[in-house]
């Protein structure tokens, strides 16, 4: 049985004096405080199991909430501010929220009076979801893989297991600084809270993402960042911003995950972070979210190919279920990390979850030194930047708000988040639509990763003998037209 890492943060941080959020000069004790706060409002306004959602970007108020709902026996869903009113509403259905806590205005609701420490709150139907349990604590949102976001409902356990294993595996200390930028409701984003809380390290919760890159720089030379956790998309977006010659020598682990890491992006990462260990992650969110790591070596001499994600974290089960060849198959996952499955979703559930081992629908292979090295995905989901986009998604946002013969999503390469999401259309006879026209239609339905840079119309989209969709040759011939029309 793994430790309980919310009480552990807890515990510490009772009479702690230690700088928690560094650039607010809070401490883990004022953390404390917040938190405790949080709780008896929650005992006044809840019940036990109920679901409470937080639709705002970081802050002590964001943290203390989570913990609050932790004590006070809540499941929490985290919605991207930055996300569409259809998606906000959506999770907070979805998961049947009961209180949902927010900064700026969230379903357009005008002479809202209620708030609380600062953020504003709606009540919805108290219903208890009989399908959760008292261990749950997170249900995270990720891209649907037919129409619909599905929650991945992550354990108590799951979280604990994950964070501890972690924090054994790169070793931080409590004089290590830290600073978060990905998106809130990523299970990346709270791993990287709880983890560095663990080990009672200094925090910066940067609320603007990559919206101000010389911000986000100046932070990280500022308040002597040791810790980061960084893409390689989000780098390519920095590294505009960084003069050649400047060196972040504070910097003593990197950690990057999401897209393939080869020798140009490493010996990049070297350049700019010069005493730093670079490791090369693996994990997704129904693995809250860890599941691998490889450091990089100190000499690139002769490595030309991508490099592995390593071995798995404590805890942590990884097969091959060899399907293509006698070396790659789809990758498949258990242990102590994964998720209990998906909220309200039997059949993804029988579909993906078999005696506890979960099809990550990543191909990849082991190596001779048993590292796992990633192919591709065994579906047609693709990643832009680090986030994970699904057609059949977009395909159906599309379709139910647009009369065509036929519609589908593709990628295109893009040197900073190396796939965009590009759309290939037919139209019905005697209509006038473009593409500008479309995309517009879907802004406000969709975050915006996931709508197409542009729509290509053909006069008929490729398919298989069976009928099916021949996605190969559909992204050649929309690659072909993207720039013609």
């Amino acid at each position: 049985m793994h430790s309980d890492i919310f009480n552990n943060i807890l515990k510490k941080s009772k009479k702690s004096k230690k700088i928690f959020l560094i650039d607010q000069n809070r401490t883990y004790k004022d953390f404390y405080k917040k938190t405790k706060q949080f709780q008896s409002f929650l005992r006044n306004n809840t019940k036990k199991q109920s679901v409470i959602s937080i639709c705002s970007n970081y802050s002590l108020n964001f943290v203390s909430l989570i913990f609050a709902a932790y004590l006070n026996k809540n499941i929490i869903t985290i919605i991207n501010p930055n996300a569409s009113q259809k998606e906000k509403l959506y999770i907070i259905r979805n998961s049947e929220a009961h209180l949902v806590f927010y900064e700026k205005n969230l379903i357009e609701k005008k002479n809202e009076k209620n708030s609380y420490l600062g953020l504003k709150y709606l009540k919805f139907k108290k219903n208890i979801n009989k399908e959760l349990k008292l261990d749950d604590r997170f249900i995270i949102y990720t891209s649907g893989t037919t129409n619909q976001p599905k929650g991945a409902i992550i354990t108590n356990q799951s979280m604990s297991a994950n964070v501890i294993a972690i924090s054994k595996d790169i070793k931080l200390k409590k004089n290590d600084r830290c600073i978060i930028f990905s998106p809130p409701s990523y299970a990346m984003a709270i791993s990287q809270i709880l983890t560095y809380m663990n080990s009672e390290c200094g925090i910066i919760l940067h609320r603007n993402g990559l919206r101000f890159p010389p911000a986000l720089i100046e932070k990280i030379n500022k308040y002597q960042i040791s810790i980061l956790n960084i893409s390689i998309s989000a780098y390519r977006i920095l590294k505009k911003f960084i003069k050649n010659n400047r060196k972040f020598s504070s910097v003593r682990i990197i950690m990057s995950a999401g897209m393939p890491m080869n020798t140009l992006i490493a010996s990049q990462f070297k350049k700019f972070f010069p005493k730093s260990r670079i490791i090369n992650c693996y994990g997704c969110t129904e693995n809250s979210p860890r599941i691998s790591h490889y450091t990089i070596p100190k000499s690139l001499n002769g490595i030309k190919n991508n490099f592995p994600v390593g071995k798995p974290l404590d805890g942590i089960k990884i097969k091959i279920k060899n399907k293509y060849n006698s070396k790659t198959g789809n990758i498949f996952i258990s242990g102590t990390s994964l998720m209990r499955g998906y909220l309200k979703n039997k059949i993804l559930n029988k579909k993906l979850l078999n005696n506890n081992w979960y099809d990550t629908g990543d191909l990849g292979f082991f190596d001779k030194n048993n590292n796992l090295n990633l192919v591709g995905r065994g579906d047609d989901t693709f990643s832009v930047g680090h986030q994970k986009l699904c057609p059949e998604e977009v395909e159906y946002a599309v379709q139910k708000k647009i009369t065509l013969k036929d519609f589908v999503i593709t990628k295109k390469t893009h040197p900073i988040l190396n796939w965009i999401p590009i759309g290939l259309a037919v139209k019905k006879k005697n209509t006038k639509i473009n593409s500008e026209f479309i995309i517009n239609k879907i802004k406000k339905d969709l975050s915006n990763y996931k709508i197409p840079r542009k729509i290509v119309f053909v006069k008929k989209i490729p398919r298989t003998n069976y009928g099916k969709l021949d996605r190969k040759q559909i992204q050649t011939i929309a690659n072909k037209l993207y720039d013609k029309q």
